[in-house]
């Protein structure tokens, strides 16, 4: 592929991982200062805001730290979409391996818990046309959008180390074990645990099959983050 002489930078696997990683937090930083300061809000009422009534508006912090790079990355070096999975071949295990394992993840969780997505939060209300804008953004971002971020990340990780192959492990438990850290400082450890986890099968299913589509779908069916938002719906 003919490289772009101005963005040669943007070429350098080493480059794109270390910047998306960062961007992660700053993009989210930025984007955190955008919305309030568009809502009138001060930063000490910051979770107030986006972890309550207006939860909905935390998708465009999804959107700016997780899927930005990767899309401009992908983009501006017209990456081959099918080395991130986005392609025919293989998408019949990948469907097929990502189908066993949500139904395997809605019996844990209803053996566990009774029911097979559990979320405690207030259901949030907006009219229409936004609560169709917000649920639809939602669904996308939480779920097919951050596997493409993980599985962009898995990839470049590998390319790092000059291997693709399915065999080199480096790319995929490098990113799950980072992924699992920004949980941590982001969330709390029993949820970097159960993610990270499920992110380390929905990676090997796209190792093995090298389809991303069933690992987009599956995680857009277990993540309570897309029930959530997809509740603005009903």
């Amino acid at each position: 592929m003919k490289q772009n002489k101005q963005f040669t930078f943007a070429y350098n696997p080493l480059f794109r991982v270390i910047a998306t990683w960062m961007w992660w937090f700053v993009g989210a930083a930025l984007t955190v200062l955008i919305i309030l300061a568009i809502q009138g809000v001060q930063l000490a009422s910051a979770s107030k805001v986006l972890a309550g009534e207006r939860a909905y508006l935390a998708v465009y912090i999804e959107i700016v730290s997780v899927g930005l790079l990767p899309l401009l990355f992908t983009l501006i070096c017209r990456d081959e979409l099918a080395q991130y999975g986005l392609a025919r071949q293989g998408l019949a295990k990948s469907l097929l391996l990502s189908s066993l394992f949500v139904v395997v993840m809605f019996g844990f969780g209803y053996l566990m818990t009774g029911r097979l997505i559990t979320d405690s939060r207030p259901t949030l209300h907006l009219g229409f046309p936004w609560n169709l804008w917000y649920a639809l953004l939602g669904i996308i971002a939480w779920g097919p959008l951050e596997v493409f971020f993980f599985v962009w990340l898995v990839v470049n990780t590998d390319n790092i180390f000059k291997s693709r192959m399915r065999a080199n492990p480096w790319g995929l438990i490098i990113t799950v074990l980072l992924f699992a850290l920004i949980h941590i400082l982001t969330t709390n450890i029993s949820n970097a645990i159960y993610t990270s986890a499920i992110f380390l099968v929905l990676g090997l299913i796209y190792k093995y099959t090298r389809n991303v589509v069933g690992p987009m779908i599956a995680w857009a069916l277990i993540n309570g983050q897309v029930w959530y938002i997809a509740r603005l719906l009903f």
